[in-house]
């Protein structure tokens, strides 16, 4: 096959494609779909009134044709691919029986990327199809179509990109940034230049121009705007520039960038209330893959629109986000200012003023401004400076009503707790903060000073914890912090407790997609009920007196405080498997240990009845001790099982010498330091030095195994309360609360080591074989 025959079978192929992540169903209408390939359009439509030459596709809708499509395999070629559509269109038209009113053309080939441009008759003229100001750059969805026909002047509304599209996008862009031996801190530039050039107009893409047209386009766009002052103007440019030192084996790719970005139809997108920009580098930080090492973490946008909701931001307020990165929050604020100034007599000019950010990442600090830019926010009041600078402070004392934030993870020498004392700082009395932030410091004995003083200069008002995969793929457990300024916490006072298990999206092969069942719109309506000093009536809720957490050592997490939700019995027989199933498959996985399990274990003829049916704290069931040993890594291999806060193979790590006066000789229940319960029904030694020791709890009544399986299941439905920064240590897990079962549960006529016995031997039996 001829070279262009194959290039032009590509771009066929790439229409599907994309037709198909657009809505379409690109399968024959006989078998249910939308697509007519040129062979077939005049066996489906008879009389059609073209002649022997056909367009590539003719998309049909309820059984008549509404777009025809034609492909060509050079982007050159692009004034012959729309307007042979167009032909192919007219001659459907002037023949009567059918009318198309959108024809599309698409040229290029994979290496160099794509053109598409979409036509819409009029009834007069065909003229361009158009969303928000801008021609669509990228095959047209289903309802922008629906959304043309009915218009029927030429304009839709631009089909907002979902999740998928983004990650997409990212992952696509991060691949030829990463094959053009682009550094990884540099790339996030690359996206921001090429964005701020687009919108500006097209770039150049002659061999040697792209670079120079680029920078052209970016300083001209920036220079256009009285958003900045002339010297944030200058510095903005210089940080966007591209050079060639760093940038030759990118120009020759940057047509299938913008090729990539085209898709998305940025232009009109930039010009809705999306958050374009925040979602496109949320994403490419993410799913970059080798993008971990910007040390940059974006916060998830539908959470900075949540905590602007929470704190209900309006256009009487002036806000500030003090470690902005691209934005986020700012965009969100901005939202819900445009959103009510009209209707609280607010002029637009005064809400493009209200603004202010700090950033100290140069090509972060270039990204907010843009972003806050392209949505036309006034003076982009976003400084490159440290919030902590003593200028910087003075500059934002007291002048906010409102804070958003959430502070870099984790750094040594600005910890979270300064940045949330900044926050505050440049709140007026009674204004308010919204903080995600790591979870850690609102339960760890080292920020337990600072808990105590907080409250003594403002109150809290709520503490939201969020799902523990919410910025994914970074390992972090973050809550959600609100409070008012400058107001010291009265004891009387109530504080909102909450957890939200379901933000709307799931981990799924390694990604955070978009899921049903969220909990976000029923916390926030129960804490403006909480405001309002309304009784709160949701199970993931509680409110509790602010006496609890003001006491020295008191905790903020919401799982100290919340109660434990009801588990089907379903639910907890699944959990109550699971214990068991962990036991078996530690015995067939670690060679030796099923000798070690205990004959009619557990014997614990000589305790007392258990107390069927009651309820109470943990240690009132058991004997709470701590593991005995050191390191795994200090012992010989041995017969002992070592049992650490792992959670494979019963927290088990391999058998090791028996060390005196480390052994629980009778076995017991083991915790990890994350909430893990196994029954060990063997002797073993346990990790017990530092915050990750393993606690075991020894029966203070009698106890069939089936019983203390029980017990062991209902702690795992408790290992919420436990996290990274939260740990099950001796306190805590003291304070949980079991239930004895309603009667005594006999075990089954083979005990466990028979189970045991009988499995290994069947395994040794298999592998015999």
């Amino acid at each position: 096959m001829a070279k262009s025959k194959r290039a032009e079978a590509r771009c066929r192929y790439l229409v599907r494609s994309v037709a198909t992540k657009k809505g379409w169903d690109v399968r024959h209408p006989q078998n249910g779909g939308q697509f007519l390939e040129e062979q077939e359009i005049e066996d489906y439509f008879k009389n059609s009134g073209l002649g022997k030459t056909k367009p590539d596709f003719l998309v049909c809708k309820n059984f008549q044709p509404i777009v025809v499509v034609e492909a060509k395999n050079e982007k050159s070629k692009i004034e012959n691919a729309i307007n042979e559509a167009i032909d192919y269109a007219d001659a459907i038209n002037t023949h009567g029986k059918y009318h198309v009113n959108i024809a599309v053309g698409v040229a290029g080939e994979e290496d160099n990327g794509y053109l598409f441009v979409t036509k819409f008759f009029d009834g007069k003229k065909w003229i361009d199809l158009t969303a928000r100001g801008f021609v669509l750059t990228s095959f047209p969805s289903v309802a922008e179509v629906e959304n043309a026909i009915q218009t029927n002047n030429g304009t839709t509304e631009v089909s907002i990109p979902n999740v998928s599209d983004y990650i997409v996008t990212a992952i696509d862009l991060s691949s030829i940034l990463r094959s053009a031996k682009i550094e990884a801190s540099l790339r996030p530039k690359v996206l921001g230049s090429v964005i701020t050039a687009m919108y500006q107009g097209e770039i150049d893409l002659t061999e040697g121009q792209e670079l120079a047209s680029i920078n052209q386009l970016v300083a001209a766009a920036i220079n256009s705007t009285d958003h900045f002052e002339e010297a944030k103007k200058q510095q903005l440019i210089e940080t966007l520039k591209m050079t060639e030192a760093d940038y030759s084996r990118l120009a020759p790719k940057m047509g299938k960038i913008i090729y990539i970005l085209k898709m998305l139809n940025i232009k009109s997108i930039l010009q809705t209330d999306t958050d374009f920009l925040g979602l496109l580098y949320e994403a490419f930080i993410r799913y970059g893959y080798d993008n971990n090492s910007l040390g940059i973490v974006f916060t998830p946008r539908h959470i900075t629109k949540y905590c602007a909701d929470l704190i209900d931001v309006t256009a009487k307020d002036k806000v500030i986000d003090i470690a902005c990165g691209s934005g986020g929050f700012l965009v969100a604020s901005f939202d819900r200012m445009l959103s009510t100034y009209k209707e609280m007599g607010i002029p637009h000019n005064v809400i493009r003023e209200s603004l202010y950010g700090f950033d100290t990442n140069p090509t972060v600090w270039a990204l907010a401004a843009l972003n806050m830019f392209f949505r036309g926010d006034g003076k982009s009041n976003i400084e490159n400076a440290s919030c902590f600078d003593e200028s910087s402070r003075k500059l934002v004392s007291d002048r906010f009503t409102k804070a958003l934030l959430n502070p870099p993870f984790s750094q040594e020498d600005e910890p979270e707790r300064d940045f949330i004392d900044a926050a505050m700082d440049t709140l007026q009395t009674l204004g308010l903060m919204a903080v995600v932030v790591k979870s850690g410091i609102f339960a760890d004995d080292d920020n337990s000073l600072w808990r105590n003083t907080f409250l003594k200069n403002h109150t809290l008002l709520g503490m939201i914890s969020l799902p523990g995969d919410l910025f994914y793929p970074t390992a972090v457990d973050t809550t959600i912090m609100i409070a008012q300024a400058k107001r010291p916490q009265e004891s009387t006072d109530k504080v909102f407790m909450a957890k939200i298990w379901n933000d709307g999206y799931k981990k799924l092969k390694g990604k955070r997609v978009e899921a049903s069942g969220s909990q976000l719109s029923e916390v926030l309506a129960e804490f403006k009920k909480f405001r309002a000093g309304k009784k709160t009536s949701s199970r993931l809720v509680t409110v509790i007196k602010a006496e609890d957490i003001m006491k020295v050592g008191a905790e903020f997490c919401p799982e100290q405080y919340l109660p434990q939700p009801d588990f089907p019995e379903e639910e907890q027989e699944r959990y109550r498997e699971d214990v068991v199933k962990s036991i078996l498959r530690t015995a067939v996985s670690i060679d030796d240990i099923a000798d070690e399990v205990i004959p009619n274990f557990p014997e614990l003829l000589e305790l007392p009845e258990l107390p069927y049916g009651k309820e109470y704290s943990i240690e009132k069931f058991f004997y709470v001790k701590v593991g005995k040993s050191s390191g795994e890594s200090n012992y010989n291999d041995g017969s002992c099982p070592y049992v650490s806060s792992g959670d494979p193979l019963n927290s088990i790590i391999r058998l090791v010498g028996d060390v005196d006066g480390e052994v629980f000789e009778d076995g017991a229940i083991t915790v990890t330091c994350f909430g893990r319960a196994s029954v060990q029904p063997w002797r073993f030694m346990a990790r017990g030095n530092g915050g990750s020791s393993v606690r075991v709890l020894i029966p203070k009544y009698k106890m069939t195994f089936s019983e203390l399986v029980w017990f062991a299941g209902q702690i795992n439905m408790q290992r919420w309360r436990f996290f990274y920064g939260r740990m099950a240590i001796l306190k805590r897990l003291k304070g949980i609360r079991l239930v004895a079962p309603k009667e005594k549960i006999n075990d089954t006529n083979k005990s466990i080591s028979d189970k045991v016995a009988e499995l290994s031997k069947k395994v040794t039996d298999i592998l015999g074989e």
